[in-house]
């Protein structure tokens, strides 16, 4: 039995990814409370190569057919052994005490169903661009991986909207807010958020429109 489950969902981010992969890995938590798994969604580059190469370390599963990041990040949630679940993007990378300070402040506040912290944008030569504090609810909106969730807050939410094809954490947090779930903002910035060229929050006018649709979403439902 794991503690923590940490998620990483891919499509077409091979090059990337074992560095991901790698991250998750070196936590300083340790390897006998952490499971990587590692989603893929039907990729056409070299990502079950790259997965292959840590079989030994991970738990793979490849979709026959894309189904989109909140099909693959429910997949993850429900194969998972861990009271904890965080989701990590095959294109970003984590700082190796990142889960064990998250887990600390969780511990240390029962209450919460969640712990959050600052990202840091890097570049593709890993150098940094900018940190990014998500000390306010837009920010956290914007910006959904890398929190560290209780596993029985996401089941009592229904986990995330599969019907999102992006958005999708958006839609997730408000769900947990009207359902009172809180979460803890640690200021440290221990996610790093890799900008290139195809990241999903690049295409501005694609990103608005699910925005719209999250929005709408929220506002009808009665939870």
């Amino acid at each position: 039995m794991k503690l923590v489950s940490i998620v990483i969902t891919n499509y077409n981010y091979g090059r990337f990814l074992g560095r991901a992969i790698r991250s998750c890995l070196n936590q300083s938590l340790g390897s006998d409370k952490i499971e990587i798994l590692v989603i893929d969604d039907c990729s056409s580059d070299n990502s079950r190569v790259i997965i292959q190469n840590f079989e030994k370390d991970v738990k793979a599963i490849f979709n026959s057919e894309r189904r989109g990041v909140a099909y693959c990040s429910n997949l993850g949630i429900k194969h998972s052994q861990g009271m904890y679940v965080m989701r990590v993007d095959a294109d970003d990378y984590i700082n190796e005490k990142m889960v064990d300070i998250l887990l600390l402040f969780l511990d240390q506040n029962p209450t919460k169903a969640f712990a959050y912290c600052d990202h840091i944008r890097v570049n593709e030569m890993e150098a940094r661009e900018e940190r990014v504090y998500l000390d306010n609810e837009e920010a956290l909106l914007n910006h959904g991986a890398g929190v560290l969730f209780k596993k029985s807050a996401l089941e009592a939410v229904g986990l995330y909207d599969e019907d999102m094809r992006n958005c999708e954490d958006m839609v997730l947090i408000k769900r947990l807010a009207k359902q009172g779930f809180q979460g803890i903002y640690v200021q440290l910035p221990l996610y790093r958020y890799l900008r290139h060229g195809v990241n999903m929050t690049e295409d501005k006018q694609s990103r608005e429109t699910w925005r719209q649709i999250a929005r709408e979403k929220i506002e009808n439902e009665n939870w």
